[in-house]
């Protein structure tokens, strides 16, 4: 399914004169977004990594039980506020689509 801002630059680009100019735009985004995500994907894997590799070496003893409950509850409250935020996200657009 194309995406509606390429079909404009193509359209755009086409009434220029410039369709090649367009094609290459729209490569261009196409090609660099995957990219993009790849990148950030790395570099949260790699910061999860160290992370972990900072937390291990600190005594287990030592470590507060405030922060052992926010080690524990953190990946629950993240894993719920991105559904949460999926349905605001639908409710408003049915809303706005309904009228």
């Amino acid at each position: 399914m194309p995406s509606p801002s390429a079909v404009v630059v193509l359209v755009g680009a086409a009434a220029l004169g410039t369709a090649w100019f367009g094609l290459l735009l729209v490569v261009a985004y196409g090609a660099g977004l995957p990219l993009t995500l790849i990148a950030a994907g790395f570099a949260v894997v790699r910061l999860g990594a160290g992370a972990v590799r900072v937390l291990e070496r600190r005594p287990r003893g030592s470590a507060h039980p405030v922060a052992v409950l926010a080690r524990r509850a953190l990946p629950l409250g993240s894993a719920l506020v991105v559904p949460a935020l999926g349905m605001g996200l639908v409710l408003r657009g049915a809303a706005s689509a309904l009228g």
